[in-house]
């Protein structure tokens, strides 16, 4: 009998060198893909949420609620007819859709936060001469304010790229909301005021708008 070969101690009698040098380049290939079942990119699911946030905003400020006889103040909506006058928008309806923008500081209800955003319920800012309020809305606000007898300091925005009919209808909708039972802000208020305060650039200060008050109504000036 033949002693076996050294080469054959080396490895297994049952391995198959010719198969296994004949798989070793499928065994190094990748998995072929399946289609259907690649990850979804990251970029395309923030775009559906960016979609869907904006889409849940629209609805929210733009909808009335679904009722179909609630002014909608995109030009050309309102229209009932070719030729017929366009209705007139409801101070209160639109001043609350668009309230919607300021609620995030000043809250639902205009009860501001405690010590950062003043409240508009009961502020005798709101409730007092008309066109202070308007001033605030057209020009933004800044520095210590005391309302109810506390202070506040935080920047307002301004708002002036909403259109005068707007600017009333927000103005009309704090004054007169949330227990406020101050006057209606007409569009020609919100008109002289904004003419008055054209060269305006920046926002209105506590003493600005005390020392506004007592110089000649904006309103008379313009003949109101």
């Amino acid at each position: 009998m033949m002693d076996p070969h050294p080469s054959d101690l080396a490895h297994p009698p049952n391995e198959d060198h010719g198969v296994i040098s004949l798989h070793a380049p499928i065994v190094h290939e990748l998995e072929d893909p399946r289609d259907g079942f690649e990850p979804t990119p990251m970029w395309w699911v923030f775009a559906v949420m960016a979609l869907l946030g904006w889409g849940g905003w629209y609805l929210g400020t733009y909808s009335g609620n679904f009722q179909p006889d609630v002014y909608d103040e995109r030009p050309g909506v309102a229209t009932a007819s070719v030729g017929a006058p366009a209705p007139q928008a409801d101070p209160m309806v639109l001043g609350k859709r668009l309230y919607a923008n300021c609620q995030a500081c000043h809250q639902a209800a205009g009860e501001g936060v405690e010590g950062t955003y003043p409240p508009l319920r009961g502020s005798e800012w709101v409730t007092g001469d008309p066109e202070t309020v308007v001033r605030i809305l057209l020009h933004g606000a800044q520095g210590s304010m005391e309302v109810q007898g506390k202070a506040y300091n935080q920047a307002m925005p301004a708002w002036k790229h909403l259109k005068d009919d707007q600017i009333a209808a927000v103005a009309t909708y704090v004054r007169g909301s949330w227990g406020n039972t101050a006057a209606p802000v007409s569009v020609e208020t919100v008109a002289a005021v904004r003419a008055a305060t054209s060269g305006r650039t920046q926002p209105w200060t506590m003493a600005d708008l005390k020392r506004a008050r007592q110089e000649p109504s904006q309103v008379a000036a313009a003949g109101i």
